[in-house]
């Protein structure tokens, strides 16, 4: 049976204008119409069941290209997880995947679990025998023996030996390999301003990826670590937080790199962010935000992702990295392109998701108020389909973000890691 969802306000695309009285007719797992109500109505199957969402924008699902399905925001981690066995992660994992279609997100790229979980969590997904949103896999990421998040089965050194692990990941069957090409500070004794591989360990490992037409992106919060995937061939950086030694500094040239190879960021912003008493050990809130200031002026394509799932940033905060990126200057037109269907053309997603086009995929959320005049309507989903599935929201609840600030900030002085993954 056909179903109508007919809001007070419809948002195609990211490039549209808004239609008032709209209504989207799905089929199944795909749109088989969307326009205005009184031209909806005129073609609508005579069996179709209308629901009226009312006084909300309805728009395409959003992405999130960085989570860690795996992780549990609420309690503090270091890398080393090893102590939780398999089935408890996967009880874990499909309690968060419902987490996340909370927030209106509808597609993630989980960018970094324990072995092979989240090919098989995306298998259940895919199969119905789990609700969640759809899944762009990595599995464990490809890091250097010892290094950052190296307790998740990803270890590899050598041009050999990134090439055998890369292999690995197509083998796996994943849908984007990750790599650590900087250290980070959830792993003890890493540097997040220190590049671990070589510029020829980093093509070797792009090369095997792009040849079976498989993105590569890796976490690279230094300069060093930036300029070398550039420069080896990557398709995304993750975090881009231009660490060196004693701080950070923005490099322009660098930039203007990642623009002419069209190479896209995803800077990562969370709740953590939110907060003035911003705990990331080697940043400040200020600089995080005029870094992606000068990512917007030097006209580097950014995407939506938050790293949520590391402590502090639970899935259905979603909306609060939103908030960051128009503080440091980004349109809410930009912020929801960034979120939709540029994300989805990252994902090599463009013909399947991201506008409500028919034929495409019904993944549809619908939020109080209109998301292109405040960034605040984002934290107020009223409806989510993904994949023509209805989900039941669980009502979003507050972060006391000062109370996280200060526990990260004692464990810290305790000696333990945090950190971006």
């Amino acid at each position: 049976m056909a179903i109508c969802l007919r809001a007070f306000r419809l948002l195609i695309s990211s490039s549209s204008e808004v239609i008032q009285d709209g209504a989207v007719v799905v089929g199944g797992d795909v749109i088989i119409s969307a326009g205005v109500w009184s031209k909806i109505q005129s073609t609508l199957p005579q069996a179709a069941r209308i629901i009226n969402l009312g006084d909300v924008t309805m728009m395409p699902g959003l992405f999130d290209c960085h989570v860690h399905l795996f992780m549990e925001p609420s309690s503090f981690q270091t890398t080393d997880v090893a102590s939780p066995l398999d089935a408890d992660l996967v009880v874990r994992m499909e309690s968060n995947c419902l987490r996340v279609l909370d927030a209106g997100v509808t597609t993630v790229r989980d960018l970094g679990c324990i072995r092979t979980l989240s090919t098989e969590l995306r298998a259940r997904v895919n199969a119905g025998l789990a609700q969640g949103p759809r899944i762009l896999s990595a599995n464990a990421p490809i890091t250097v023996p010892g290094g950052h998040a190296s307790s998740w089965g990803g270890t590899a050194s050598g041009v050999d030996g990134c090439r055998a692990e890369a292999q690995k990941r197509v083998q796996e069957g994943v849908d984007v390999i990750k790599v650590m090409t900087t250290g980070g500070f959830l792993t003890l004794g890493s540097s997040p301003a220190k590049a671990r591989y070589s510029v020829e360990e980093l093509r070797v490992i792009a090369e095997v990826a792009h040849t079976h037409g498989i993105p590569v992106t890796t976490h690279a919060t230094g300069v060093e670590g930036i300029e070398r995937a550039i420069d080896a061939g990557f398709d995304c950086i993750e975090h881009c937080s231009w660490s060196v030694e004693g701080g950070t500094k923005f490099n322009g040239e660098i930039a203007k790199k990642l623009v002419a190879q069209n190479v896209i960021v995803c800077p990562t912003m969370n709740t953590a962010c939110m907060e003035k008493d911003y705990y990331c050990p080697w940043d400040t809130r200020e600089n995080v935000l005029q870094n992606l200031t000068s990512l917007r002026e030097h006209g580097v394509q950014i995407v939506v992702g938050t790293d949520n799932g590391i402590v502090g940033c639970p899935f259905e905060r979603y909306a609060d990295g939103l908030s960051v990126l128009i503080e440091a200057g980004y349109t809410l037109r930009e912020v929801i392109a960034s979120a939709t269907d540029k994300a989805s053309e990252v994902c090599g997603l463009s013909s399947v998701t991201g506008k409500l086009l028919p034929g495409m995929s019904a993944d549809i959320v619908a939020f109080a108020g209109n998301p292109l005049e405040s960034v605040e309507s984002f934290s107020k989903p009223r409806f989510v389909m993904a994949r023509g599935r209805e989900h039941a929201l669980t009502p979003i609840t507050p972060v006391d973000n000062a109370k996280l600030a200060a526990d990260v900030a004692r464990k810290l002085r305790k000696g333990a890691g945090l950190s971006m993954v």
